[in-house]
């Protein structure tokens, strides 16, 4: 049992290590950061009464596979490329090229939560849902592959709510659209059946814990002020610098959200009430 255990780590490092690999190293040391395994609850055991909850969400996450909220999925399957996710909150282009401080910053913060979130995965070792089912994922052709990984908490919805708090500290005024954008981000790995509800519940806490010592390190704070200048020059209009969408183009990127907190794919096609720009329309 011992050795499977070990074999199946080897196996999550390999596959972390090589989609990690473009990453800037994190901004506290491995035996520095906070140990979340120490605050993070036990997942829920499929005989327990609160594994209910987990098994409301992932029926109702495969019903969500043929709505038209998910058909954006190749964007919110981008584990590494989260700039395309989140750069629509900020109304500017994220990309190494025209935005190198921002995107420093908010990967090697990314990459905190990466290690902070590996080290409790391999310490919980829960099995995936559509592993745990023997169903298929909303991608099977990857399941082979994830059924060799862990679940709590979710890697992915780690790095996106900590991207997320990141660029709020560069752009306060951004901070509500950007939470909600990672709770959809989050919510989409349990729609592809790859994590429990408590998975990226966990995520959660698990950066809500790790982000106060890496915002409060001096390498942050350091970076930030470049960030935070960068930023602040690009909303200025210095085109010399990196592109600041135009008012009609921040507009057409701002996602749409249903009132369940579900992002549109385009404009709402059917009578009701939606969000934008944390304000409420009619249909």
């Amino acid at each position: 049992m011992k050795t499977k255990k070990l074999l199946l780590a080897v196996v999550a490092i390999m596959s972390m290590t090589s989609v990690w690999a473009q990453f800037p190293d994190p901004f506290i040391p491995d035996d520095k950061r906070s140990n979340g395994i120490n605050w993070i609850p036990q997942p829920p055991s499929l005989t327990g009464g609160d594994f209910a909850n987990d098994f409301y969400y992932y029926q109702w996450g495969k019903e969500q596979r043929e709505e038209e909220w998910v058909a954006d999925w190749a964007l919110w399957d981008e584990g590494i490329d989260l700039s395309r996710v989140f750069g629509p909150c900020l109304a500017i282009e994220l990309t190494h090229e025209t935005t190198p401080e921002i995107l420093l910053l908010a990967e090697a913060a990314t990459s905190d939560a990466h290690q902070a979130n590996f080290i409790v995965k391999n310490h919980f070792q829960r099995k995936r849902p559509f592993a745990t089912f023997n169903e298929p994922s909303l991608k099977p052709e990857e399941d082979q592959e994830e059924a060799k990984t862990f679940s709590y908490p979710s890697g992915h919805s780690s790095r996106g709510w900590m991207y997320a708090m990141v660029l709020a500290t560069v752009a306060p005024e951004c901070t509500e659209e950007l939470m909600a954008r990672a709770r959809i981000y989050a919510i989409h790995r349990v729609v592809c059946g790859h994590h429990w509800k408590s998975d990226i519940d966990a995520s959660l806490m698990l950066v809500a814990g790790v982000f106060p010592q890496v915002v409060v390190s001096e390498g942050y704070q350091a970076q930030l002020k470049k960030a935070r200048a960068e930023y602040l020059k690009i909303k200025g209009g210095d085109s010399s610098s990196a592109k600041a969408l135009t008012a009609n183009e921040a507009k057409a990127k701002t996602p749409i959200y249903d009132m369940q907190g579900r992002v549109l794919n385009g404009e709402p096609t059917s009578k009701g009430i939606y969000i934008k720009d944390g304000v409420k329309f009619a249909k």
